[in-house]
């Protein structure tokens, strides 16, 4: 009887995952449609709104105008759709370096990155509508409030406490149905991580469970919370698969920006160049490494570098660019003696797992395996813990969206052929990392990507701060809490970190020496994928995200963080643009 009741289940499973194979192909081909797309013949545009970039801000913005605006918005995304695969949780990490991906990479690192392929981190970003927020981890934080009294006190920013961004954090949250949050009894680790809390409530740490832009198994970001509930608005033109080249500014006395120039290419890659004129305002959305690029590129910025590159300055404004910060994570792995379950080869190919997503969206296939987190934000060096759930690590996958030297990948999954091992990857990182770097011009053309340089590590507050960090992860893991896991944690046996460990009592005490965790750090340690800071608040633009100098142009993305986010920063920019729309909106009704 048990036997033929798995043989039907294995045949249903089979069945409903042809059926779900058909569906998603159809879908992904009608994904691929856009509708209320701008008719280029005309070639003479105005409009009130011009918004470039498709992310998180832009899709807010654009969706928020649109409704409430009495004017005309141009929405111009240099990607198309990214198609129902994007929105499987697990196959998240697949579609980076895919066509929705700009794939940039990090000038090669001085202070880290010692494990990478020409010490150069990838530094994915989304390309489509719905930019990074379709190709992220979709992990929700609900923000943390002296991250931007902080802004208030440090960067002289009246109007910026908690208090007056608290409002819109509250609205940015999707609602109740449209988050999944990983409940305690999801696996052992997650009860493991919840039973720890009391083991430590002597610290000031915060411990809690993941919570993800998710809903009923699929991802619900921005595009389906924001922009495609407008689409077909009378109000609104889209312009994909359009890349906007240069801002052209009014010679007037007052200077503000006109037009944009737009370069689309045709099927045989000749491009077509047409301006646009902007009538009220110009909103940047093009995150933190293509908004400092696209004004650069404009010649809005240091005069002096641009006449270097051989630039006309239309706009002198020093520090567009600089002052570019990412949380830095150093991954560690430990290995458990139980069945987790964690994500491996067993887990994937379940039909049982099949079946609940399919069924009802749950289960590994309807979250991305990050299952909790601990901060330690009152610290003196305020850090994060991160809890991810996989168990086995595909190798050839992982260095690909990584650029990991294969023995410094083997070193950190000294089991990585092993496809059914159970266990979990813990990420310490510095919740306020203190080092900068910036974003620069590599060509004039914005068809060449940009000059990236995170400079992580830098700061040697930086390597303390991180130090610290997987002191404490090491606490959790081995508290009696996890005992049961029956942990072991893998310290990387890395040839260039061989002077100071990891030796054999190392793993016995584990408590490697400072010395072999900075050698670790700067070896194996990746970005965040967390950028911002590049026209920051303050230095690039005012209070109300308005260029310095330029009236009718505010930057609305993660550039304009003075500070890092204590935590995921996607809900944050949602939130800035929410501010940013109450502005622009409360402009126009003066105005009329």
């Amino acid at each position: 009887m048990g036997m033929h009741f798995q043989k039907i289940i294995c045949v249903g499973a089979v069945v409903i995952g042809c059926f779900s194979t058909l569906l998603i192909l159809v879908c992904k081909l009608l994904g691929e449609n856009i509708s209320n797309v701008l008719f280029l013949e005309d070639r003479e545009f105005e409009f009130d709104y011009v918004i470039v970039g498709a992310g998180t801000a832009g899709s807010t913005l654009t969706s928020l105008l649109t409704k409430h605006s009495n004017g005309s918005v141009l929405l111009i995304e240099a990607g198309g759709s990214f198609g129902y695969l994007s929105r499987i949780p697990l196959l998240t990490t697949f579609q980076q370096k895919g066509i929705n991906d700009w794939s940039f990479l990090s000038v090669p690192q001085k202070h880290s990155s010692k494990g990478l392929i020409e010490q150069r981190q990838c530094l994915p970003r989304g390309k489509g509508l719905g930019g990074s927020a379709n190709l992220n981890y979709m992990l929700h934080f609900d923000g943390h409030g002296p991250d931007f009294d902080a802004w208030h006190k440090l960067h002289n920013l009246s109007d910026w406490s908690w208090a007056d961004i608290r409002p819109f954090m509250a609205a940015a949250k999707p609602k109740p149905g449209e988050i999944f949050e990983v409940p305690r009894s999801y696996s052992t680790l997650s009860q493991a991580l919840d039973e720890s809390e009391a083991e430590f409530s002597h610290k000031h740490w915060h411990f809690r469970r993941s919570v993800y832009n998710i809903k009923n198994g699929l991802r619900h970001s921005v595009l389906q919370q924001f922009l495609l509930p407008v689409l077909n608005s009378v109000k609104l033109r889209l312009l994909p698969q359009a890349l906007v080249k240069s801002i052209s500014l009014s010679s007037t006395s007052i200077q503000k920006a006109s037009s944009v120039l737009v370069g689309v290419k045709d099927e045989h890659s000749k491009e077509l160049e047409f301006h646009i004129k902007v009538r009220r305002e110009l909103l940047l959305c093009a995150g933190a490494y293509q908004t400092p690029q696209l004004l650069l590129a404009s010649g809005i910025g240091d005069s002096t570098k641009l006449t270097q590159l051989g630039l006309p300055v239309q706009h002198h404004l020093p520090l567009v660019g600089q002052g570019l910060h990412d949380h830095f994570n150093v991954p560690l792995f430990v290995s458990i003696d139980t069945i987790g379950p964690t994500l491996n080869q067993r887990t994937l190919l379940s039909p049982i797992n099949l079946f609940n997503y399919l069924s009802t969206g749950s289960g590994p296939f309807g979250n991305f395996g990050v299952l909790g987190h601990v901060a330690a934000y009152e610290d003196q060096t305020p850090f994060g813990i991160t809890f991810f759930g996989a168990g086995a690590i595909d190798e050839s996958a992982f260095m690909s969206i990584s650029n990991f030297k294969r023995s410094a990948f083997r070193a950190l999954f000294p089991r990585y052929h092993n496809a059914s091992q159970e266990g979990f990857i813990f990420i310490s990182s510095c919740l306020q990392p203190k080092s900068r770097g910036f974003v620069a011009l590599q060509h004039k053309s914005m068809r060449r990507n940009p000059l990236i340089d995170p400079n992580y590590l830098s700061n040697k507050q930086d390597v303390a701060c991180t130090i610290a960090a997987i002191r404490n992860a090491v606490k959790v893991v081995t508290s009696s809490a996890f005992a049961k896991l029956r942990p072991r944690i893998h310290w990387p046996k890395l040839q260039e970190c061989a002077n100071f460990g990891p030796f054999e009592r190392d793993f016995v005490k584990q408590h490697p020496s400072d010395n072999y965790l900075e050698c670790l750090m700067r070896h194996i340690g990746l970005g965040s994928h967390h950028p911002g800071g590049s026209c920051a608040l303050g230095s690039v633009v005012d209070s109300q995200l308005r260029l310095y100098g330029l009236a009718n142009v505010r930057v609305v993305d993660a550039s304009v963080l003075p500070r890092p986010i204590s935590g995921n920063p996607n809900t944050v920019i949602t939130a800035i643009a929410m501010r940013a729309a109450t502005w622009i909106l409360k402009n126009e009704l003066q105005d009329s």
